[in-house]
């Protein structure tokens, strides 16, 4: 009687006297997750254990007494003592197992492939094992670390894979297989993938595409085990955010499942370590403390997935890192550390990540080259049925780049280079554009989630929060800068093609403004023909957008190269095209109702278009004149077309707007009125404009290009439709 009231005693003393115990990890998160122990044979058999166990967590799993070698270690010879006696400490107790672990090419018995078994041979014992195992103890196992740590660990290999000894035998069939077989055993627990490493963002997109590929094929994995050992320098918080981000986008259960952090350099699973530690003064305790916040402050945030956190033994004193790394919440003598208090506290850190020891450049250099492998598109890009593999480099490429790619059906397949970012995002693929991902090689690539509309795209990178335009392509103006810009394919493409017929001559010219007391430019093209004659021209005076310049009609337009080809079909009249900066760059989103275009009509009218006459060959009156734009182009067109009657005889405006039948009452003031959009921008409206302008006398044709939208491959085509219209 005596030595029980000791005992118990004892035990009040180690799990109930400081105020800190008023409630466990289980009472502390009972509204976020459950919080379980690996647990070994002593700390199910030692009172004191049990009891600290049974007060802090919800959930157990055997440390090793369930895997594969421990429980099969002879083939048809189960070995089941051990993994009794922690499955019934959790049955007399009410507590939830998880099953660790069914296969792993470690602590694994050699008769499963020594035999150099066939693959069906191979399938059969590993069936009969699962089932065993899952069979004996359901009642009791909620959910199964099925597979553990089939990805590799080097960022060089082309094959994702680790090279074991299953791997070999099956490829990853074993892991299909795995599954397969557990699910048969037991339709209700919950199966898991399980592995180390697991924020690393090459590994870490290995796991995520493994799983996809798997789910997409019907296999049962219904979540991922995030090991967690982890160090007090990392990762960082944006890393394991981004882990869990990741991983919940292919899985509804996401576990950290073998939790803790040493106080060294070393992580993850790998069994060669040190165990030697090192001093552990009071900066060192707060450090791990700091670790641990950041760890369950994330794992807090994504409490829609994350519905388990186990730790990886009890203590230090049971840890498989051993008691000199100082890698657990409980000490030795199975006591709270500082880091237990922040836990079940929920504090925030106190100081940032340690700074790691500088090493020799030489070294650093030597493993970042050891890193880099050489780049294989057939493993950095999954494959998907849906999309062709045709990509080609697009034609906005600069000379030799490789990337960006595109297909016939119009899908982009991204790669740049930047090792050392976290987070790399391109505008393309609509919505919040697409998140690249880290791959094997160290660069970063995606293809995009929906296929592009045809023609030109503006487009740039946002790394790390700041915005990069692609190195491997031209750059054009758009967006009040210079932006990186894409071809996608057109089946109308021969348009504006370079094609083999007589072709034009486009040239900068300056011109000096009175008006704005500044010294212009303007691009000129002339047809093919221009230099060697007499013969005066038509002319036409084209306007950009918001946000772009007197550069983009023949860069991103091609309008030199719609007039050649058009020419040389004998479809349009030759005419020189003039475009210049429509001074629209300095409103704001929002001032457009105050914009008049007073200052542009300045410019144009009485500064340029004088000056086209007079160095030029034109046909220097009205009728031999038109005026057209684009977007906030044709904005300026309207209210300079209908002010200035005397100087433009055809109009053209593209997605920027409509004329009334009331803005121009007598139909002699101009002979064409075109007016085009996009097929998914707004077609009605032009329509409506178009019927109601011809029953006021006009010549008004109005253009819908099919398939696109406010983008240049809309006006691309409105140009080459009203180019065949103008001045006949």
């Amino acid at each position: 009687m005596t030595r029980m009231k000791t005992l118990s005693l004892a035990v009040l003393m180690l799990v109930g006297s400081a105020s800190l115990w008023a409630q466990g990890y289980k009472d502390a998160y009972k509204e976020y997750f459950q919080i379980g122990v690996a647990v070994n044979q002593r700390n199910v058999t030692n009172l004191q254990q049990q009891e600290l166990i049974k007060q802090q967590f919800a959930t157990i799993t055997a440390e090793n007494d369930m895997k594969p070698g421990p429980t099969e270690p002879n083939e048809g010879q189960f070995n089941w003592e051990a993994a009794d006696r922690i499955a019934n400490f959790a049955r007399a107790n009410g507590l939830k197992m998880r099953g660790h672990c069914l296969m792993w090419h470690s602590q694994i018995g050699e008769w499963m492939y020594s035999d150099a078994p066939t693959k069906e041979v191979f399938f059969s014992r590993m069936r009969n094992h699962i089932h065993t195992v899952v069979n004996r103890y359901k009642d009791v196992v909620y959910c199964w670390d099925v597979v553990n740590e089939a990805i590799t660990d080097d960022p060089r290999a082309e094959d994702p894979y680790r090279q074991s000894q299953l791997y070999k035998i099956a490829g990853d069939e074993f892991i299909a297989k795995a599954f397969e077989y557990a699910h048969e055993a037991d339709p209700n627990a919950l199966l898991f993938y399980n592995d180390y490493n697991e924020c690393d963002p090459i590994k870490s997109r290995r796991i995520y595409e493994m799983v996809k590929k798997m789910k997409d094929a019907g296999v049962p994995i219904h979540g991922i085990g995030m090991q967690g050992h982890y160090n007090i320098y990392g990762p960082t918080e944006p890393e394991i955010d981004r882990a869990i981000s990741l991983y919940k986008q292919v899985v509804d259960h996401v576990h950290m499942t073998e939790l803790d952090i040493r106080v060294n350099e070393e992580m993850g699973g790998n069994l060669r370590f040190n165990r030697e530690g090192i001093s552990v003064s009071d900066s060192v305790d707060q450090y791990l403390a700091d670790q641990y916040a950041r760890v369950f402050r994330v794992l807090r945030k994504h409490k829609d997935v994350v519905k388990n956190v186990t730790f990886w033994n009890l203590s230090d004193r049971d840890s498989w890192l051993g008691a000199r790394n100082y890698p657990l919440p409980f000490d030795t003598e199975y006591k709270p550390k500082r880091a237990y208090d922040y836990i079940v506290g929920m504090k925030a850190p106190k100081w940032e990540h340690p700074k790691k020891a500088a090493r020799p450049r030489s070294e650093a250099r030597a493993q970042q080259g050891n890193q880099r492998a050489s780049f294989n598109p057939d493993l950095a890009f999954p494959k998907n049925p849906k999309i062709k593999e045709d990509f080609k480099p697009s034609t906005k490429n600069q000379p030799g780049q490789q990337y960006p790619q595109v297909n016939s059906q119009g899908y982009v397949r991204l790669r740049v280079v930047f090792p050392e970012a976290k987070s790399v995002v391109c505008t393309l693929g609509g919505g919040k554009g697409t998140q690249l991902h880290k791959t094997y090689d160290g660069s970063w690539v995606a293809t995009t989630a929906k296929p592009e509309d045809e023609g030109f795209h503006y487009y740039h990178y946002t790394i790390d929060g700041g915005i990069v335009n692609d190195p491997g392509v031209m750059h054009f103006f758009g967006g009040n800068r210079w932006e990186s810009g894409i071809e996608i394919p057109a089946h109308d493409g021969d348009d504006y093609a370079v094609r083999n017929v007589p072709h034009g001559n486009v040239q900068q010219v300056l011109f000096w403004s009175e008006s704005t007391q500044t010294i212009r430019t303007a691009y000129v093209y002339t047809p093919a023909g221009y230099e060697k004659g007499r013969k005066r021209y038509p002319v036409l005076y084209l306007q950009h957008g918001w946000g772009e310049n007197e550069t983009a009609w023949m860069n991103q337009g091609h309008a030199n190269l719609i007039m050649d080809n058009l020419i040389a079909e004998g479809k349009a009249e030759p005419f020189i095209i003039v475009t210049t900066y429509g001074m629209t760059n300095e409103v704001r989103f929002g001032g457009l109702q105050q914009f008049t275009a007073e200052e542009f009509e300045t410019v144009l009218v009485d500064e340029l278009v004088p000056y086209i006459d007079s160095h030029f060959r034109t046909k220097a009156n009205k009728w031999h004149r038109a005026m057209a734009g684009l977007s906030m182009g044709a904005f300026e067109t309207r209210l300079i077309t209908l002010r200035r009657p005397e100087i433009f005889g055809y109009y053209g405006l593209m997605s920027g707007g409509v004329y009334s039948a009331a803005d121009i009452k007598d139909p002699k003031q101009v002979r064409l009125i075109f007016q085009s959009t996009g097929g998914k921008e707004n077609p009605d409206a032009i329509n409506q404009s178009v019927e109601e302008l011809k029953a006021a006398g006009h010549h008004a044709v109005g253009y819908v290009s099919e398939g696109t939208a406010h983008e240049f491959q809309t006006w691309r085509r409105s140009l080459r439709e009203m180019a065949q219209l103008l001045f006949k």
